[in-house]
């Protein structure tokens, strides 16, 4: 079973898509993380800078920095800043265990100014083997100070995170419509010049690779391609070219010799005694001969079908009578099959009356060879909207697996076990097909569920210019 190709793409498209949005979520997480943890650190400096006068008030210096920046996203956290102040006469108890343990130390501190003027210094270590942040006024040692856990940042991005994950899961349906979308025109972008590419070379066919067709490479990704078909169909060209040649010149060549052979043939079994082994021998050689004269002029006449160099002299044939001539002449010789017939009278059909005979001559040729004993033969002929339809059905017995579907395959006669019995020379529905195709005709055929075989052609009834 074959893979489908939008399928194929989708899955791809899907796949490049979570690798994507992957990918992105570890930078967010891991590198943006970093981004947003140095702006609450700035935002601290911010907050001590601008609220100073409101520090011994916490309430008041949080109510201060959350005017300052209102709307923030961040603002909130200043919720969890300790404040620190190491003037000897303002000790703080606010946090004991930070104040305490860095009071005096300026290993810890960063020169680092986020402003022109440089009165902030940013700190950011370890104190008793937790993380945190904090800033002070620069050369302030005994100065007021804000600290911030980093905990408490880690757990904000945490649900930040959380947030951003529940929401992908509402959105995922869309994703997918989206996903689904984005396929459907990838594929519309992708097929759009090869399908301009196979219609192009659609329109060529084993009678037509003489004839060069233009094929425009939309982009130059399409240029070898191109090239590479124009190239087969050359080859192409030239291969179907002398195989026709060879078929139409052994034909041509051979019929001469053919024919020459045919009358010694003829003069000597006049010539010898009426009745013996000779002449008898002499008779079936004749029978080969007129056999080899039958294939030599099918192939000649299929070789300039595929030529298109069939001559078509058109005439107003009824199809009617030609039918109910061939229908009486086989009376006269197949007594053994029952023929009946149900045909619409006075239908005409444009066409060239020699080779629409032979036609109708092969499908009833074929309907005999392939019948069973003491089977039967129905002809149908109708017309309707400008059109005829003929059916020729038999009864058929060991009918070929393969028949409906090689049936106009050149030389074949269906299971050689079965049909060894058959004269014929597999040719006869491949010219029917030719003849057909010559009048802008459809001919099928097909195996009825009740094992019949019919035989279908169907055609206007005047050449469509």
């Amino acid at each position: 079973m074959k893979r489908s190709f939008k399928l194929h793409l989708f899955m791809h498209v899907v796949t490049i898509t979570f690798v994507v949005v992957f990918i992105n979520r570890w930078i967010a997480q891991y590198l943006l993380t970093d981004q947003l943890q140095t702006l609450i650190h700035q935002e601290m400096g911010l907050a001590l800078s601008t609220c100073e006068q409101n520090f011994h008030q916490h309430d008041e210096f949080l109510r201060c920095f959350k005017a300052v920046e209102k709307g923030s996203l961040f603002s909130n956290i200043s919720d969890f800043y300790v404040l620190c102040d190491h003037t000897p006469s303002n000790g703080t108890s606010e946090s004991p265990l930070v104040c305490d343990s860095v009071e005096g130390n300026d290993v810890f501190w960063q020169s680092k100014s986020i402003s022109d003027d440089g009165h902030i210094d940013f700190f950011q270590g370890l104190v008793n083997q937790n993380a945190w942040y904090a800033v002070r006024l620069k050369g302030q040692a005994q100065g007021p100070e804000v600290w911030l856990e980093k905990q408490r940042i880690d757990d904000l991005m945490q649900r930040v995170w959380a947030l951003r994950d529940r929401n992908t899961l509402y959105v995922l349906p869309t994703m997918l419509a989206m996903l689904m979308a984005l396929t459907a025109y990838l594929i519309y972008v992708t097929m759009r010049p090869i399908t301009s590419i196979q219609n192009n070379m659609a329109k060529l066919t084993a009678s037509t690779l003489d004839q060069s067709i233009i094929l425009q490479a939309p982009f130059k990704e399409f240029e070898k391609m191109v090239q590479v078909f124009d190239d087969l169909r050359v080859r192409l060209n030239d291969s179907f070219t002398k195989a026709r040649r060879f078929a139409a010149d052994a034909s041509h060549e051979l019929r001469t010799p053919l024919t020459i052979l045919r009358g010694n043939v003829e003069r000597l079994i006049h010539d010898l005694p009426t009745g013996s082994e000779m002449q008898i021998r002499m008779r079936n050689m004749s029978d080969e001969v007129e056999r080899l004269i039958e294939i030599t002029e099918k192939l000649l006449l299929l070789s300039r079908a595929d030529a298109n160099s069939l001559v078509q002299n058109l005439a107003d044939v009824n199809m009617s009578e030609l039918i109910l001539k061939l229908i009486k002449d086989a009376h006269s010789f197949q007594s053994s099959l029952k023929i009946t017939s149900a045909i619409s009278p006075d239908v005409i059909w444009r066409s060239d009356k020699t080779l629409v005979y032979q036609l109708v001559h092969n499908l009833y040729t074929n309907a005999v060879n392939y019948n069973q004993p003491h089977g039967w033969i129905h002809f149908s002929l109708t017309q309707s909207q400008g059109r005829f339809h003929l059916q020729v059905e038999n009864s058929a017995a060991q009918i070929p697996f393969d028949l409906s579907e090689r049936a106009f395959d050149r030389f074949y006669r269906g299971d050689a076990s079965h049909t060894r019995h058959v004269d014929g020379l597999g040719l006869g529905l491949s010219i029917c097909l030719e003849i057909a195709r010559l009048h802008q005709a459809t001919l099928s055929l097909t195996v009825t569920s009740s094992q019949t075989v019919v035989a279908s052609l169907c055609a206007p009834l005047q050449p469509v210019s």
